[in-house]
């Protein structure tokens, strides 16, 4: 068996997508890719364009020159992920995935099969092929996967440690591959570091919107319950709040119990003053405010929300009919697969719209029809019923898309995030029928375009009982006697954070005996080896236990910043210990904040939940 037939064995076994596209390729390409010998004796590759040949590697030592280029990632946090414009002859992607180099996640861009191909023809890439830190793409075969691998790996923790590098000459010969791997590496980066900065911004209000969350979940139903409830004919309308809504209203009255109607927060008072009422209503955000929910048809409507949706919003509607349907909260996650129910994090776009179009599709839906979605600036509005583009809308900063009627059209940077979202969930929804009635704004990728009276005449004919389906989901704590268990544990956490605190505060002041000891050069080893162990005994209680989360998420600026800076060391050993204790008592200064401001909401929801149930 060759070099080449030993590769595919292991590509067919490790990565079958790449195996199956290389497969039904022609193998006579247009494009040609030669292999030389180099000085040292080692292989180099060449790729030929208009009879120009540009060499790929070293023709004097290819091994050499990967070391160098892997060189330039030495002083990188450990656990970086790196996006690789080329795979070229895989010496420098093996240099990358040596334990000594920091790179945690390697994505590989190929922008040539031809040069896939004749490196799997002249190279033993099998270690590669079967290394999972290695993520390979290949332009032609899986390339439409790339950024939503991207997306996955790529959070708000690691979006400043996401680097893009391309192989020699790859940019020069491969412009428009680079330009379009380019813009999605900086779209991505500054989406993760825009979600970083809400989660900062909303880490207060989101410890306290969880709290509140308490006192509504003994009375909730579950997102994961309503699976498979509805018929896959019944048609889903999403409702977002875009100037085009205005002159759809008529249309929307006319599919009223023709179709599951999502309505999002902000369009719920449009359609409410016009005597239209959806079937679910959805308020994500962590400080939405009130101004949405005063209708007093609102406490009709069930309504989808986060564990951290704004606890203001949900207390103006009164009488809530609550749906969980998100949550980044662990303890809730558990609470909830007790009861045999799942309720994780819902990925859906970063907009309350996006996420009720998730939601659609999770519920099974086989058509979709979004309405309001304009994304742009039609009619030089950016909301239903909300007047010109004002002041305001400068500060996303503005630029031209794809409009939905040809042409271009204007519209907001934080729109754009959403239109790519779509643009990349759509296309993959290869089972639905997705029908983008907007009449105006950005056009979407793989959506069909029709006027909402086409899609209600076509699709919404059949009457549907749509209040009896969601009566017939169930609570999940129906009984006095389940609350009361719940409450109870409830209690029993506060008493541990109460605990937590008197350990945090005592922990604080040991961190800072421990450094007053080393800058006077009296540390006694015995006296910081039981510092230590005091500290470790704090911090593994945070860690260990689920209902901790929320404190570390309150404090989720001061968690990263001390994360990114732990890899960091100091010289002289001394100095390194001070500033790792140093390390530690700004963590436990954040998180005895935390703490302090957990405790009386606990308390407070404590007492709202016995009044309200007569528990004690």
């Amino acid at each position: 068996m060759g070099i080449y037939e030993e590769n595919l064995e292991v590509l067919k076994s490790e990565r079958e997508d790449l195996y199956i596209g290389l497969m039904e390729q022609n193998t006579e390409e247009a494009e040609q890719v030669l292999v030389g010998d180099a000085l040292d004796g080692e292989k180099f590759l060449a790729y030929v364009r208009n009879q120009d040949v540009h060499v790929l590697n070293s023709t004097y030592h290819p091994t050499n020159e990967a070391i160098r280029y892997v060189a330039q990632f030495k002083d990188e946090a450990p656990g970086s992920v790196l996006l690789l414009f080329g795979m070229g002859n895989g010496m420098v992607v093996e240099a990358i995935m040596k334990d000594e180099c920091p790179i945690g996640k390697c994505v590989v861009y190929e922008p040539s099969i031809s040069i896939f191909r004749k490196v799997l023809e002249e190279y033993d890439v099998r270690r590669l092929l079967e290394d999972r830190k290695l993520l390979l793409i290949v332009k032609g075969i899986n390339d439409n996967s790339l950024e939503s691998i991207l997306y996955e790996h790529i959070n708000f923790r690691n979006w400043n440690h996401f680097l893009l590098c391309a192989l020699s000459k790859y940019d020069v010969l491969f412009p428009e591959e680079y330009k379009v791997v380019k813009a999605m590496h900086k779209r991505i980066a500054s989406g993760k570091g825009g979600e970083r900065r809400s989660l900062v911004r909303f880490a207060q209000a989101g410890m306290k919107n969880e709290v509140k969350a308490l006192k509504w979940l003994l009375d909730c139903k579950v997102f994961d319950s309503m699976r498979g409830v509805f018929p896959q004919e019944m048609p889903c309308i999403i409702v977002a709040a875009g100037p085009s809504l205005e002159k759809n209203a008529e249309e929307l009255r006319r599919a009223k119990g023709k179709a599951f109607i999502i309505c999002v927060d902000s369009a719920l008072s449009f359609l409410l003053e016009r005597g239209i009422v959806p079937d679910l209503a959805c308020t994500v955000d962590p400080q939405k405010g009130a101004g949405y929910f005063q209708h007093p048809m609102t406490k009709e409507i069930p309504m989808a929300l986060a564990t951290d949706s704004d606890y203001n919003s949900v207390e103006a509607i009164g009488e809530v009919k609550p749906i969980y349907v998100s949550t980044t909260n662990d303890y809730y996650t558990e609470i909830l697969s007790r009861k045999g129910l799942r309720l994780d994090y819902l990925e859906g776009g970063g907009s309350v719209a996006t996420l009720c179009f998730q939601m659609g599709v999770e519920l099974g839906f086989r058509t979709i029809i979004i309405v309001g979605q304009d994304l742009a600036f039609s009619d030089d509005k950016a909301h239903a019923g909300k007047g010109e583009l004002n002041k305001g809308d400068l500060f996303y900063g503005l630029l031209m898309v794809e409009g939905y009627n040809g042409g271009e059209i204007l519209t907001r940077a934080d729109f754009k995030i959403y239109i790519d979202w779509y643009n990349m969930t759509i296309p993959a929804l290869e089972d639905r029928r997705i029908i983008n009635a907007t009449e105006g704004g950005a056009k979407l990728q793989g959506a069909v375009q029709m006027p909402l009276k086409e899609a209600v005449d076509t699709y919404c004919v059949q009457e549907w009982n749509v209040t009896e389906i969601l009566n017939q989901v169930p609570k999940v704590w129906n009984t006095q006697e389940e609350k009361l268990d719940l409450y109870q544990e409830l209690k029993q956490l506060h008493s541990r954070y109460k605990n937590l605190q008197r350990m945090v505060s005592d922990g604080l002041h040991q961190a800072e005996r421990a450094i007053t000891l080393l800058q006077r050069g009296n540390g006694n080893p015995k006296e910081l080896n039981a510092i230590d162990k005091q500290l470790e005994k704090v911090t593994r209680e945070v860690s260990d236990k689920l209902e901790m989360r929320i404190l570390i998420k309150r404090m989720i600026d001061a968690d990263i910043a001390v994360s990114e800076e732990l890899w960091k060391a100091e010289d002289d050993l001394q100095q390194e210990s001070i500033r790792l204790y140093g390390q530690m008592k700004t963590y436990l200064s954040n998180l005895l904040e935390a703490v302090d401001e957990l405790l009386p909401i606990w308390k407070e929801v404590l007492d709202e939940i016995n009044e309200k149930y007569h528990l004690e």
